[in-house]
């Protein structure tokens, strides 16, 4: 039985078309369908979306469901008048659209948009719910594109061992650019409910974890999001073309037809050809403007050469979409009435749909396509005439479509520089036949290989792998309840040695706006007076804390302690050991230490920590809000200056921290065993992201504990102090 896809889009690869007795289907505008074609052999793919536009007084929806359900394998949405406007025209596309593409002026925000956003987005989100409750919740849900941000985290809430993915067709802007949204925190939220991001590009997913970091305060790896209860991959995807089905098409017997009726509007003279949707993204204007102005400058180009602009209709119920239309009109008659003596205008304009064998003998005929988006996610049309034209041809391509991360052979322009689209038109239509061949066999292997269909199976593969890593590397986080405990302390007190490793701050005791506030209460006192005389058992306090202050704090009592995350080791009755080489280059901390003083000034409340071979920058005493940002910057800052050196930046709980590279909290497990001590029973309990090498270090039987919230890879969890002093005492008891 082969595993089910729940592909999840807008609209569905089918839109109804409905009479007065009976309805039919035909395919919707989008190649989602054929980008996945190939997945048909190895799955079973099922689609959840919008069919279309529907008067469900004409119709029964449940007729409908049954033949989609049937014929297509496809489940539809049906959306009322009220949540097409304000969800697809009204939020999605006045407001997301135009930030996602950086032309903020086109936003035109209402908030009961983003309500209605928010309503139909859990229409979707329940719809995939049923699905995998009927079905198998080991399916894989892979949700497409702006539209549904929302509906990764609405998922996972009711269903936590979902599988989803999602992908955005679209840019993903600069963290600057993203701000500028309403409910930017909602949004990053809902996309963090997949397992796997995908992005086009790699500029994509960098600006995603800068928002991350600036809006909500997540920092990230370069590929993966560490979340309390899964972890977020996020890798770039770009998206692609069939050239198989495309070269199928050009040998289509009626292809030579389509060929006549072009090379009728050609006429013999050099064609270049642009297709676009009709949208404000696309530098359509900018585009004819510097068209208008190369034949100004070459007025003999006129009667040689011919612009096609295929301008396929698209939104046209927005008031921005119809003033586009408008402009651009303007600007093509300025054109035509500006070479009005010659037999044949230099520029055509084709405000219609075109059947694709008919878009490909236009990039068969085609000298020069012309490719000019301000801002584009991919911009497949580049990739069409590439993989039409194989060894021929130019390609004039926009450095801001994501296209032009992998087609640099390409003539590449700043589609806002009229001056230079005009100067690349010249320079392509003077390339010699060797050169054009030369750049155009590069870009055809790169399609080729880089297919679409290798598009759907990396993000297919790797989004299965991203689940099966984080149960591999993870497991579930169990909460430590009182069958747990019981089980806990039997193991206890059935093993020979025990090993406790206990962190401080957090863990035995509570976190304190003040670190040297933190000093052990009457009760942790007890607590400790107690496990130190339990029999056969070594107490660790494992701690960030310098050296002296928690040998004051801790060093009454029998315990092993290591300070400074590890830089400091005293095993009970001797010395402490420094666990680095005194020839290590510490010149780094005089740099880091000017850094921390510059957002001490900027951060009131703010203060450095001097360690041995560390810096921490504290800002627990500082505005809340103001102090997550600061630190969210000095992260920024810390990375990009200490880019490549041997040291990690810590972001902990109101804490920045810089150390020496290889220095952790889990360095005192291999630390002991050259002490030659051997346990068979380990517990290890902590906080913050610092005492992740512990758990990790820990044998695989261990009893690893987070204490708090936040992704972890402990296996159990407890609520905070009060909850682990409890357990200790638990332990202590005869």
């Amino acid at each position: 039985m082969k595993q089910r896809i729940l592909v999840v889009a807008n609209r569905l690869p089918v839109a109804i078309q409905v009479t007065e007795r009976s309805f039919h289907f035909q395919p919707s505008p989008g190649g989602l369908a054929s980008a996945l074609s190939a997945l048909n052999d190895s799955y079973e793919l099922m689609w959840i979306g919008w069919p279309g536009e529907v008067d469900l007084s004409m119709i029964q929806p449940e007729n409908i469901s049954a033949e989609l359900k049937k014929e297509y394998n496809a489940s539809a949405i049906f959306l009322t008048r009220r949540q097409l406007n304000r969800f697809y025209f009204g939020f999605s596309n006045r407001v997301l659209w135009p930030v996602l593409h950086y032309l903020p002026t086109h936003i035109d925000y209402d908030e009961k948009d983003f309500r209605v956003y928010r309503e139909v987005n859990r229409v979707f989100a329940d719809r995939i719910i049923e699905e995998l409750q009927q079905g198998n919740t080991e399916d894989i849900v892979w949700v497409h594109d702006y539209q549904l941000m929302l509906v990764p985290s609405m998922v996972r809430e009711k269903i936590p061992e979902a599988r989803i993915g999602f992908f955005l067709h679209t840019p993903f802007p600069s963290s600057e650019m993203f701000r500028a949204l309403p409910y930017r925190e909602e949004l990053l939220k809902g996309l963090l409910g997949a397992n796997l991001i995908g992005f086009q590009t790699h500029s994509g997913l960098r600006h995603f974890r800068s928002s991350l970091l600036h809006i909500l305060g997540i920092d990230s790896e370069i590929n993966r999001i560490d979340m309390e209860d899964h972890s977020v991959m996020i890798g770039a995807y770009p998206i692609s073309v069939d050239p198989q089905k495309i070269e199928s098409t050009m040998e289509d017997p009626d292809f030579e037809e389509d060929l006549k009726i072009v090379r009728q509007i050609k006429k013999g003279r050099k064609m270049i050809l642009s297709v676009d949707r009709l949208d404000y993204t696309k530098g359509i204007p900018e585009r004819l403007s510097a068209y208008k102005k190369f034949l100004e400058r070459n007025p003999e180009k006129a009667a040689e050469v011919v612009l096609v602009q295929v301008a396929v209709p698209s939104r046209t119920k927005i008031p921005d979409y119809r003033h586009l239309k408008d402009q651009v009109e303007v600007i093509v008659m300025d054109i035509i009435e500006a070479h009005e003596t010659l037999p044949d205008s230099p520029i055509q304009f084709m405000y219609r749909s075109l059947p694709f064998r008919r878009l490909a003998a236009f990039y068969r005929e085609a000298d020069v396509a012309l490719v000019t988006p301000y801002f584009d996610g991919m911009n497949l049309v580049a990739k069409e005439y590439v993989a039409v034209k194989k060894d021929h041809g130019a390609l004039i391509l926009s450095e801001l479509a994501g296209a032009a991360s992998e087609l640099g052979e390409a003539i590449i322009i700043n589609p806002w520089n009229r001056d230079q689209i005009s100067d690349a038109l010249e320079s392509a239509l003077e390339l010699s036949q060797d050169e054009c061949t030369r750049r155009m066999t590069a870009m055809y292997e790169r399609v080729k290989r880089n297919n679409v269909h290798y598009w759907s199976n990396s993000f297919l593969e790797d989004m299965i792998r991203s689940t099966q890593e984080y149960a591999d590397r993870h497991g579930p986080v169990m909460p430590l309840n009182v069958q747990k405990r019981n089980e806990l302390k039997e193991q206890f007190q059935e093993s020979s040695k025990r090993l406790l490793l206990l962190d401080y701050d957090g863990t035995l005791a509570e976190i304190q706006n003040l670190p040297l506030a933190a000093a052990p209460d009457q009760e942790l006192r007890e607590i400790m007076e107690r496990i130190t005389k339990l029999p056969d058992t070594d107490i660790a306090i494992v701690t960030g804390r310098k050296r002296q202050e928690i040998e004051d704090w801790m060093g009454k009592y029998p315990v092993i302690i290591s300070a400074e995350h590890g830089l400091w080791v005293r095993m009970v009755g001797e010395d402490w050991q420094k666990q680095l080489s005194e020839s290590h280059d510490l010149d780094w901390l005089g740099t880091v230490e000017d850094i921390f003083e510059q957002f001490n000034l900027k951060t009131p409340g703010s203060f450095t920590e001097k360690k041995e071979a560390a810096l921490a920058w504290h800002y627990r005493l500082s505005d809340p809000t103001f102090g997550k940002w600061q630190a969210r910057e000095l992260v920024m800052h810390l990375k990009n200056m200490l880019s490549g050196a041997p040291l990690d930046v810590l972001d902990g709980k109101s804490v920045i921290e810089v150390r020496v590279q290889g220095i952790h909290k889990g360095n005192i497990i291999p630390f002991l065993e050259t002490q030659n001590r051997s346990y068979d029973f380990h517990l290890a309990a902590g906080d913050d992201a610092t005492d992740e090498h512990l758990f990790q270090a820990i044998p695989a039987d261990g009893w690893s504990i987070k204490i708090g919230a936040g992704y972890t890879h402990a296996h159990y969890r407890l609520n905070g102090v009060r909850d682990f002093r409890g357990l200790l005492k638990f332990i202590a008891e005869d």
